[in-house]
């Protein structure tokens, strides 16, 4: 059962019903449905609300759901993940992602907590070690090892001024790592070195090229202005490069999960330890209501189920991220690495070829994405289901006009949800058809009392375990990345081409070789 045409028969006979109805009629019929299909959760030291009752549900959906997920061992795999058990089983390793922010046996047992305990003693020895002198850190790493902590680092930055400024290089393109580095003083700059693997091209290209400017700079010791953090210390030392201080994270801990490991040392430097620990907790807190809450209840595994619903059954392909805060600008960017790299897989853990999986996971920060991409969200003919995120007290100077944001942001899921139709537009009558919006847009909304350091680890742990669910729906492994294998090796021979001067292999195509020789011309004209 992997895939809209292996559905069983309820669902089948569900999401017909559906496509048959209207959230206006939905709506019209049941004078409770946005009480019955919201949700209030405590977490990250607020109060997060989820409205599912403008998508495309009931709540005989979601018991069909919640039954469905019984029966493909979502629950049991979700236990399974917690214990330890080894679910990734094409790399035969354990999910411990959460171990790195529990503290009881609801959601990692002891065994898992004290594997943890070393590396977690080391990171808070480090940050209390660091000198007030190291005014500026500059993070390398790309994926998880950047678009988590520069998320965090961003979305905090907006609530209170950090103690340290943090700047982040990702890509191998030599503007990311100089811009990163302009006006800085090497004298007060602590460069992180932050992958996995400790074999990230991008991110050793990057690191080179910070030691060199390090020296440049006069600074006589760079062993104490180079950290790194990985999952492999003993490729620290094969490196060559002059790392003094080296933090580690369990193998087990995906890049893309890993914002509680030491990956997000910057965000504890940025900010202090106290808060980096309040970004945990709220992820903790999310973790135990996904552990321990009656799946009606659930609001971690019900928003996984609606987001698989919409993409596996109703045949939705996209899905937007929208924050109606400036703050959490960069959130699209993160879910896009988390979902897709963890769920945009073509098959199944058996190895057979899924007739659906992850969505595309794109978005924008509102209002901007309202003059941009809304006209083809109301009026399109492709359906893209939409989360909307807020949080209802200011970070600002203007509460007037955080209410205006606010307003706007809830109209926009009521016209997306309700449209309006040609007789109900009025006017000239050859615009009418123009000026009508047929609705029927799903989207759910997401609205925190007031964002915190928690409430953004609160709301990365909820889209993680939706994603987790979403897989686990699929019967595929969320906790691997094979795809991204085969470019990383074709660009290692078509690099060596272009530094030799030599031809790329002759396994290329015709294409490739072309642009080869096309860059190289005029790269030396």
């Amino acid at each position: 059962m992997s895939g809209a045409r292996s559905l069983p028969a309820p669902l089948a006979t569900l999401a017909q019903a559906m496509r048959a109805t209207t959230l206006r009629e939905l709506f019209a019929a049941d004078s409770h449905r946005a009480t019955n299909l919201s949700h209030d959760l405590a977490c990250g030291g607020t109060e997060l609300f989820i409205d599912f009752s403008k998508q495309a549900i009931t709540t005989a959906v979601l018991d069909t759901l919640i039954d469905e997920a019984q029966t493909r061992g979502v629950f049991a795999r979700r236990d399974a993940m917690l214990a330890g058990e080894p679910i990734n089983r094409t790399e035969n390793r354990a999910v411990t992602h959460v171990a790195m922010r529990a503290t009881d046996d609801r959601t990692a047992p002891a065994r898992l907590r004290s594997e943890v305990q070393a590396g977690e003693s080391a990171l808070r020895d480090f940050i209390a070690g660091v000198p007030t002198s190291i005014t500026h850190v500059v993070n390398l790493g790309i994926g998880g090892s950047d678009l988590g902590p520069a998320l965090a680092y961003d979305a905090i930055s907006a609530m209170q001024s950090p103690l340290r400024t943090v700047r982040f290089a990702a890509n191998v393109d030599p503007l990311d790592l100089d811009r990163a580095l302009d006006g800085l003083d090497p004298a007060h700059t602590l460069v992180v070195v932050c992958s996995k693997s400790f074999g990230t091209s991008e991110t050793l290209a990057n690191a080179r090229r910070a030691a060199d400017w390090l020296r440049q700079g006069g600074v006589g010791d760079v062993k104490q202005h180079l950290v790194a953090v990985t999952a492999q210390p003993e490729r620290v030392a094969s490196s060559g490069l002059p790392i003094g201080t080296v933090l580690t994270m369990p193998e087990s801990v995906g890049g893309r999960y890993s914002l509680a490991s030491a990956v997000g040392v910057s965000v504890a430097l940025a900010f202090g330890l106290p808060v980096f620990d309040a970004v945990r907790a709220g992820m903790r807190d999310v973790d135990l209501h996904f552990a321990t809450a009656p799946a009606r209840e659930n609001v971690a595994l019900l928003f996984g189920l609606v987001a698989w619903w919409n993409t596996a059954v109703l045949g939705h392909p996209t899905t937007a991220v929208l924050p109606y805060s400036r703050a959490l600008a960069m959130l699209p960017g993160y879910l896009a690495q988390l979902v897709m790299e963890s769920n945009g897989k073509w098959v199944d853990e058996r190895g057979e070829v899924l007739d659906s999986s992850s969505a595309i996971v794109w978005g924008a920060v509102g209002t901007n994405a309202q003059h941009a991409v809304f006209q083809a969200l109301h009026q399109g003919h492709q359906v893209v289901p939409c989360d909307f995120i807020a949080h209802s007290r200011a970070l600002g100077t203007s509460p007037a006009d955080h209410d205006a944001l606010i307003a706007n942001m809830i109209a926009q899921s009521q016209a997306l949800a309700f449209g309006v139709t040609a007789n109900e537009v009025g006017g000239d009558a050859q615009l009418r058809t123009h000026r009508a919006t047929p609705g029927n847009r799903p989207s759910t909304t997401l609205l925190l009392a007031q964002l915190t350091p928690g409430a953004v680890g609160a709301l990365v742990a909820l889209y993680e375990h939706s994603t987790f669910v979403q897989g686990a729906m699929w019967g595929l492994n969320s906790f691997d990345q094979w795809g991204v294998e085969l470019g990383k090796r074709l660009a290692g021979d078509i690099a060596a081409a272009l530094s030799t001067g030599g031809t790329a292999n002759a396994t290329h195509d015709a294409s490739t070789t072309q642009l080869v020789a096309m860059h190289r011309r005029w790269r030396e004209a």
